[in-house]
């Protein structure tokens, strides 16, 4: 496994900052909420990406155009789960609907 996972024990309309920079990487005050850092990778949820690289998208074996347009047949964690990507974090989060989670992936 190239990645850690961290489950964090936050509310659905909690600030996430970067583990790193300390970046508010999800960030409710802001009009565009997502606020990616040099070090975020990807901000997903179990039902699509707001937020990818280009490195890190070159690394899963599907695309992120694929995935949503078989959303409804594809595991989006299943998905960052078989990127080849060296070595990354991931926090998941829960987003407020029942059994749905939110991950940000950052470098290490």
């Amino acid at each position: 496994m190239a990645y850690q996972l961290i489950q964090l024990e936050h509310q659905a309309t909690d600030c996430i900052a970067c583990p790193h920079c300390g970046h508010w990487v999800i960030d409710w005050q802001q009009e565009q909420y997502v606020q990616p850092c040099q070090h975020t990778l990807f901000i997903a949820m179990d039902i699509g990406f707001e937020y990818i690289t280009d490195a890190f998208e070159e690394t899963m074996p599907h695309t992120v155009d694929e995935l949503h347009a078989n959303d409804d047949q594809m595991n989006m964690f299943a998905a960052i789960d078989q990127a080849t990507y060296p070595e990354f974090l991931i926090l998941k989060a829960d987003l407020g609907m029942q059994g749905y989670s939110r991950y940000l992936g950052f470098s290490m």
